[in-house]
């Protein structure tokens, strides 16, 4: 029986805080209609989840980037079958897979209503969702949860009964590719477990699966900083695979104040780029603006500028050397967070 499992939520948020300990609740990690992100996806051969306890320094450095993800969360009546996920409060939609995920973020918990990718690949949970966090949540907290809904697949429509443990195990700094630290982040280990039962041609047909998933999160950011997950799956088939990826950049936050204003004066152009791109900004704070340009794999290809300056500037940077195709220009000044995607012809 082929699955198609219900994604993680991915969406970056704003500022990163700092606390003794982060404790993650409604105000501080529930998405909000706008916010938008990338994710980058990693080989993964030979990552482990590394040691759970307090004050751990989780080293990351060394993934291997393979490709990248954008999504954004959006009304769910802004999508054509939010009728099918009653309770539904967002929708993240992937215009990589065409694929959309139901999420319900109340100030109790924030959970999963299912997936929508097409009429013959996706899955209900609407009548009894999964709950990936209930608030608040810090180290040692744990919950078990219940759930169940309707997969369809390819040729058939199943049931599917599962259950979760979620427990905080850790906290402490989580170190990540591109020298990118995350202080006093809090690691969540999930283990799940489900059945999805169905009558193909005439034969009851069952399959198992078991999701051991390591998730690292900081309080005032909307997801997922880090996740890997081990999954295995038996009964009619069988196989087992892991799946890493990581989520560095804020894209866009909804409702995030902007302290230094360079987004409203931001101008990177011209876009599709062949020979010279042009970056204006104004820095009204005088903090230091570091401009990054970021390929598809997630690797920084080029830093565009570094430093400060209280006068508007205009940069004009040489394109000639990359090699054709998407990258992302990342701005990060202060509290502040901004990128842009480019096309290099």
């Amino acid at each position: 029986m082929y699955k198609k499992l219900l994604p993680s939520l991915i969406l970056i948020g704003c500022t990163i805080t700092s606390y003794a300990q982060s404790t993650l609740t409604a105000a501080n990690f529930n998405p909000q209609i706008g916010d938008a992100f990338a994710v980058v996806n990693c080989a993964p051969d030979t990552v482990t989840p590394r040691n759970g306890g307090p004050a751990q320094t989780w080293d990351f450095t060394s993934l291997v980037t393979t490709s990248l993800d954008t999504g954004k969360a959006v009304s769910c009546l802004s999508t054509p079958h939010c009728a099918m996920f009653p309770g539904t409060t967002l929708a993240i939609t992937s215009p990589q897979s065409d694929l959309v995920q139901y999420i319900l973020a109340d100030s109790a918990k924030l959970s999963q209503v299912g997936y929508y990718q097409a009429a013959d690949t996706n899955l209900v949970l609407s009548t009894d969702p999964m709950d990936e966090i209930r608030y608040p949540f810090t180290y040692l907290d744990s919950f078990d949860d219940s759930y169940s809904g309707t997969l369809t697949f390819s040729l058939a429509t199943a049931n599917e009964i599962g259950s979760v443990h979620v427990v905080c195990d850790g906290y402490g700094t989580l170190n990540l590719p591109t020298g990118i630290t995350f202080t006093n982040a809090l690691r969540v280990h999930s283990t799940q477990v489900f059945t999805d039962s169905t009558d193909l041609f005439g034969t009851p047909t069952i399959d198992t699966f078991n999701i051991s998933t390591y998730a690292w999160y900081v309080s005032g950011y909307h997801t997922a900083i880090l996740t890997i997950s081990f999954v295995t799956q038996f009964g009619a088939s069988s196989s087992s695979y892991q799946l890493v990826s990581y989520a560095p950049y804020e894209v866009q936050a909804a409702g995030v104040p902007l302290v230094n204003g360079i987004a409203s004066s931001l101008s990177v152009y011209p876009n599709p780029v062949q020979n010279e791109l042009n970056v204006d900004y104004d820095n009204k704070t005088n903090d230091n603006v570091r401009i990054t340009l970021i390929d598809m794999l997630g690797r920084q290809v080029a830093v565009i500028a570094d430093g400060s300056g209280q006068i508007a500037q205009h940069i004009a940077y040489n394109t000639t050397g990359l090699a054709k195709g998407l990258y992302i220009l990342h701005l990060q000044s202060g509290d502040e967070s901004i990128t842009r995607k480019i096309e290099v012809e």
